[in-house]
């Protein structure tokens, strides 16, 4: 399978890294800048972002402006040969591009077009920008996170575009199944609010029965002045690390201590005692202790402790600029197994020679395109790690 890759940023360039790490062969179309996700977020390693990164595994770039009419010709050219083009532009913008699922299927019947933007093709927001943690404000998710009463919290994953991401992988194999009984190829879109309330369906449906019932909406359970119906969440333990208790009674906090602690026996306690508490002694303690009385305790790892070397949870590809560059492998296994990715995120039209080649471009009019302008055929890196202020 040949994908056309025209996403940016995370949820479009997820799904592809999807696609390609079960198998399809993804060609990522870049304007000569390179796409929005190359200048993002705050950590760079040999001039290349780290969202780019992590995204893009697995993807040959091929680099040319698709607003000059050669440009846009060897796009089209390109989509031809496709069976799957997947796109993230703003609603429009594509169409006005002339790369637009009526554009490429009218030529291409075959062809299965996945459009995945913010808020769908229409409605009041459809033609604003969003990033996770707008859709994170609008679908109700921020103010679900964090403690009852507090003010909202933003989730430290973008949790929306890992949706959208899946989501679009998985309407994308389901259309090229069709396919194969059909043969004509299909339109797909969806959105990131959208994959978003998806996610969210267990509290939503929650809310809504509420509603249906006449009962005001889920409160979380009332306790006495001072005292928590739940001790359940994170502590940090008398060595500066954190636990997860993961109770919704006294149980763990009255047995789980040493007699004389003070708790023993109790039946209600509250936060701010079960926080003293585990200040007296370090997390290790703890979690040995919590093991002798099943008591549901876990340690509050930060990334650098989630994956060793080693890990049969990571892969690793040789970047040309970075070296050694270790990620986190599809966690989505297979016997016979998927065919190991050893192709890189690539460099900004690292590969536009290579496939307008196999366009039938000769050499001669690939240079000819890049001295105007209408294609970039490679990056100049540098070999540092940055931090943007």
């Amino acid at each position: 399978m040949r994908v056309l890759d025209l996403t940016h940023f995370v949820a479009g360039p997820w799904c592809t890294m999807l696609l390609a790490d079960l198998g399809a062969e993804v060609i990522k179309l870049e304007p000569p800048g390179g796409e929005i996700g190359r200048s993002m977020g705050s950590v760079y390693a040999a001039g290349e972002s780290a969202i780019f990164l992590g995204f893009n595994r697995g993807k040959r770039s091929i680099s040319l402006d698709l607003k000059q009419p050669e440009g846009l010709a060897a796009a089209l050219k390109l989509a031809g040969q496709a069976d799957v083009v997947v796109q993230n532009f703003r609603p429009g913008t594509a169409e006005r591009l002339g790369i637009g699922a009526e554009d490429l299927r009218a030529r291409h019947p075959q062809l299965i077009y996945c459009t995945v933007s913010a808020f769908g093709p229409d409605g009041p927001y459809a033609s604003r920008p969003a990033n996770d943690p707008v859709i994170q404000a609008l679908s109700g998710s921020m103010s679900a996170t964090g403690q009852a009463g507090g003010k909202p919290v933003r989730m430290g994953v973008s949790l929306p575009d890992v949706a959208a991401g899946v989501l679009a992988a998985t309407g994308i194999l389901a259309a090229i199944l069709r396919r194969t009984d059909s043969g004509k190829g299909s339109t797909i879109e969806l959105n990131l609010l959208d994959t978003q309330l998806y996610a969210q369906t267990d509290l939503i449906t929650a809310a809504a029965s509420a509603g249906a019932s006449g009962a005001a909406a889920a409160e979380p359970e009332q306790a006495p002045e001072g005292v928590s119906a739940s001790i359940r969440g994170a502590y940090v333990c008398g060595d500066g690390l954190s636990l997860w208790l993961d109770t919704d009674d006294a149980h763990w906090a009255t047995q789980a201590p040493s007699a004389g602690a003070g708790m023993s026996g109790e039946s209600r306690v509250n936060r701010k005692q079960v926080a003293a508490l585990l200040r007296t002694q370090p997390r290790e303690h703890w979690l040995d202790l919590s093991g002798s009385v099943g008591g549901g305790v876990v340690p509050v790892l930060a990334l650098s402790d989630v994956l060793t070397d080693g890990s049969d949870r990571t892969l690793e590809v040789q970047h040309p600029t970075i070296g050694r560059l270790r990620q986190v492998r599809t966690p989505v296994a297979a016997d016979p197994p998927w065919l190991p990715v050893d192709i890189p995120p690539p460099r900004i039209g690292e590969h536009t020679r290579d496939v307008f080649h196999e366009l039938g471009f000769p050499d001669t009019e690939v240079d000819r395109m890049e001295a105007l302008g209408i294609v970039r055929t490679d990056s100049t890196t540098n070999n540092e790690i940055r931090f943007k202020e």
